[in-house]
């Protein structure tokens, strides 16, 4: 899979530019600030529709601007695509090959990357929400189905709370509907359950070996806290179980009108040698899991689908030594395009310098290696 062409209008800093990238490595140098890290989000929003930053849509649209427009062309499986992103202040629209697609789940996983920003530290830090908002992204990018039914859970979640608020106000109302609604979650509470119970099987087979390469740390896993107490999936065990839980915590759900229990609980957890890692990782360790989960993925999705997505690197070898930054480079294969930004050149290995396409931002002005020089022009190729 490679990016072979993006263009922004209105997009954070950028009023209008267009970039032509290498199918190999590219390296976006700039000082924090200057609009290097917003080219990165941009590819981010065009393969999955939002940011990887905390804002609403409307931080995405350049100051006194409406709208703004990401587009990028995409080569994979020998063929080439057309993606647009619109964002409005009134919400976003995307298209492929300039035709609508309605539903958001049926765009994603056409155009695919795999990131590590900043932020992604949070992966190990941050609450349960956040790790099983990635397990789903990255799921649905393999799967586009998954997010079908993630979206389905959610709205027969949705229902079934609010039927839980209904039943405990409304004497009159049919309790039988609720077992309704528990058939139709239980369903696809099974399907999602198959994908997350794969998912994490697969990626346990990569990340201790990928981990150990990185750090010379082995026994590194990924370890699924499920609401269930099952560590493999079987379909009728899992139906056996939420069905038990609700029936015994039935009370409790009225009083408090939620869904106690279901995969919208669920969390995972990283250990090294059994122990949690948020706990007992050091700052450096858990930088180095969360680069091992993200190659993981990489050699994951190029297993399942065949090409590896688009790998999108924001400043990652400015905070790791020498050893551990060469280790990392080692799996940076030539059939993989990766996007790079630094605000140190030095801070990059030379073969990647040697090897990349360079492009130099300051103030939203972007000058790529040779003389050639994009940012702020009028092109003639409308949106």
């Amino acid at each position: 899979m490679r990016l072979k062409r993006l263009k922004l209008l209105n997009f954070r800093n950028y009023e209008n530019v267009e970039l032509e990238f290498a199918d190999g490595i590219n390296i976006l140098i700039g000082e924090n600030g200057s609009g290097k890290t917003n080219i990165l989000e941009a590819i981010y929003v065009l393969s999955l529709t939002k940011s990887n930053r905390f804002g609403d849509i409307n931080d995405l649209i350049k100051f006194n601007f409406e709208n703004a427009k990401i587009e990028g062309e995409v080569s994979y499986d020998n063929y080439n695509k057309i993606y647009q992103v619109e964002l409005t202040k009134l919400g976003k629209k995307v298209y492929i090959n300039k035709t609508l697609i309605k539903k958001i789940s049926e765009y994603i996983s056409n155009f695919c990357t795999t990131s590590f920003l900043p932020n992604d530290i949070e992966i190990i830090k941050g609450s349960p929400s956040i790790r099983r908002n990635i397990l789903n992204i990255q799921i649905g990018e393999i799967y586009n189905n998954y997010l079908h039914y993630v979206n389905e859970y959610n709205s027969i979640l949705k229902i079934r709370n609010e039927y839980l608020k209904r039943l405990n106000i409304n004497s009159m109302a049919d309790p039988k509907y609720l077992e309704v609604i528990n058939q139709k979650m239980l369903d696809v509470s099974s399907k999602i359950y198959y994908y997350r119970f794969f998912y994490i099987e697969e990626i346990n087979k990569i990340i201790p070996i990928v981990f150990k390469k990185l750090s010379g740390i082995s026994n590194l896993k990924i370890s699924y806290i499920n609401n269930l107490g099952i560590d493999t999936y079987d379909d009728l065990k899992i139906r056996e179980i939420l069905l038990l839980k609700w029936h015994k915590n039935l009370n409790k759900e009225l009083m408090q009108g939620m869904t106690l229990n279901g995969l919208h609980r669920d969390d995972f957890l990283f250990l090294i040698n059994e122990k949690d890692a948020k706990i007992y990782a050091s700052q450096g360790q858990q930088r180095l899991i969360v680069i091992a989960y993200k190659i993981s993925e990489l050699l994951l999705f190029k297993k399942l689908k065949g090409e590896y997505p688009v790998l999108l690197l924001d400043d990652v070898f400015s905070e790791i030594d020498i050893k551990k930054r060469n280790n990392i480079i080692k799996y940076l294969k030539e059939e993989m395009q990766v996007i790079i930004t630094t605000t140190d050149i030095n801070d990059i290995d030379n073969e990647l310098v040697k090897n990349a396409k360079i492009f130099k931002i300051k103030n939203a002005n972007i000058k790529v290696k040779g003389g050639v020089k994009y940012g702020r022009r009028k092109s003639t190729r409308k949106l």
